[in-house]
């Protein structure tokens, strides 16, 4: 497999992957907003965009040449092409990352929480009035 497409299939794999979680039961809690949070390690808090993550890499990579063709970068251990053409090529292991916005989760909860503080806060201030 070329390392274009590795990369392409495991974000694309990760997004569908939390969207999947979020469909389920309690799949509400899968990446629920939380403004104000420090997540530390991976996750990033992008304010208004959600919450994004760090999606790190660590792959060994064949630079190949097959006859006439170019050359191309293959993800070392994934498929496999039969035919007895003669291919050169070098073994690297490469790392790097990639920030990803999450999929949204819940993002009306933080609302409806704000909202429900607010009403508690009304009613003991109402009820404390009325002591005086």
């Amino acid at each position: 497999m070329e390392l274009k497409d590795f990369i392409a299939a495991t974000l694309l794999q990760i997004i569908e992957g939390v969207r999947t979680a979020q469909s389920g039961t309690d799949g509400a809690n899968v990446n629920a907003s939380m403004s104000g949070a420090d997540f530390g390690g991976h996750l990033i808090n992008v304010g208004d965009f959600g919450t994004a993550t760090r999606v790190d890499f660590e792959v060994n990579v064949s630079a190949e040449t097959s006859g006439g063709a170019g050359a191309k970068l293959v993800v070392m251990g994934i498929g496999a092409s039969g035919g007895a053409s003669h291919k050169a090529g070098s073994e690297n292991r490469i790392s790097f990352s990639v920030p990803v916005r999450l999929p949204d989760g819940d993002t009306g909860r933080e609302s409806r929480i704000h909202a429900e503080r607010k009403r508690e806060y009304d009613r003991v201030a109402e009820s404390d009035t009325w002591g005086t």
